[in-house]
């Protein structure tokens, strides 16, 4: 039965996810909105498509795609940012950093100024410690 819970709730944050991306520069032009993989429509705020703008080189803005998606990794107040390597320079870029592995007062950073734009996901090894620590009961 845990085991079926546990798959509906990881197919519900799954169905939640991004089905498609957009580049900054699109997002600049005007599309600010996205399908999800559950067939909901997803709206980025203008104005932290802006900021976002803001903080970006020009040169980046074809691209960089949002929204960003964060992992939570196992590792305790750790997360991975996931994508292209521009969208890795992006957020290096915003947080004056350098790799893709930030930390949970950065990750609240990021959030406070640009929730719109970032999607947060279990990454495999936070799954699989959850499915170890269950095999122990």
């Amino acid at each position: 039965m845990f085991d079926k819970i546990f798959q509906l709730g990881l197919r519900d944050i799954l169905d939640s996810m991004p089905s498609e991306y957009i580049t900054l520069k699109e997002a600049m032009d005007g599309k600010l909105e996205i399908t999800l993989n559950n067939g909901f429509k997803h709206k980025f705020d203008p104005e932290e498509v802006r900021k976002l703008s803001n903080a970006v080189p020009l040169y980046l803005w074809s691209l960089v795609r949002i929204p960003f998606i964060v992992v939570k990794l196992s590792t305790p107040g750790e997360y991975s940012i996931n994508g292209s390597e521009w969208d890795i320079k992006a957020i290096s870029t915003l947080l004056n950093i350098s790799g893709k592995v930030i930390s949970v007062g950065q990750m609240e950073s990021l959030l406070r100024e640009f929730k719109s734009l970032i999607f947060i996901t279990l990454g495999y090894d936070s799954i699989s410690v959850v499915n170890e620590d269950k095999e122990g009961i």
